[in-house]
């Protein structure tokens, strides 16, 4: 969160530098922030998107409010109120945020929905993943495992093969 909890809110539009205090700690550092604005690939050590959309972000510490990104790479990311279409961190924590694929060691939704989930572990609270691997906790809503979604494709395409079997025969014997 930037050291103004009203700064995001108030920032210029476009890039630019802004100091920066995490979360778990009192030590500002530099970080490139995007505010209420279109970009392609933004790459720095600590980068924050606010009321903005991107292409491509990657850092080793990320926070995207009220945001959307198509590709995350960070080492901990942090999203809010924010979608994404694929994320890939160490660490990512995404509340009241979607995203299609999340692959991350340590995974934390909050109020979240996600397509694929693959992670060591999961946490999530009040939250919805359509298939997930890995060990999970908490409020844990997921449509498919792994095994159940492979089984699930497996008996589609037997179905659509006996359907293109039937349908050939069909249309064979006219």
């Amino acid at each position: 969160m930037p050291e103004d909890p009203e700064h995001a809110e108030h920032s210029e539009r476009g890039i630019h530098q802004t100091v920066y205090k995490q979360p778990a700690g009192n030590v500002p550092t530099e970080a490139t922030e995007v505010s209420r604005t279109s970009v392609g690939e933004v790459q720095a050590e600590t980068v924050i998107l606010t009321h903005s959309a991107a292409t491509s972000v990657t850092g080793e510490r990320v926070r995207v409010e009220r945001s959307s990104v198509r590709t995350i790479h960070a080492r901990s990311l942090q999203m809010d109120n924010s979608a994404a279409g694929a994320v890939q961190s160490e660490r990512a924590v995404l509340q009241r945020s979607r995203s299609a694929r999340v692959a991350a060691q340590d995974v934390r939704l909050v109020r979240s929905q996600a397509l694929l989930v693959t992670t060591r572990h999961a946490t999530l609270e009040n939250a919805q993943a359509l298939v997930l691997t890995g060990r999970a906790e908490g409020d844990v809503r997921v449509a498919f495992t792994l095994p159940a979604a492979a089984a699930f494709g497996a008996a589609i395409g037997a179905g659509l093969a006996v359907a293109g079997f039937l349908l050939k025969l069909a249309f064979a014997r006219r």
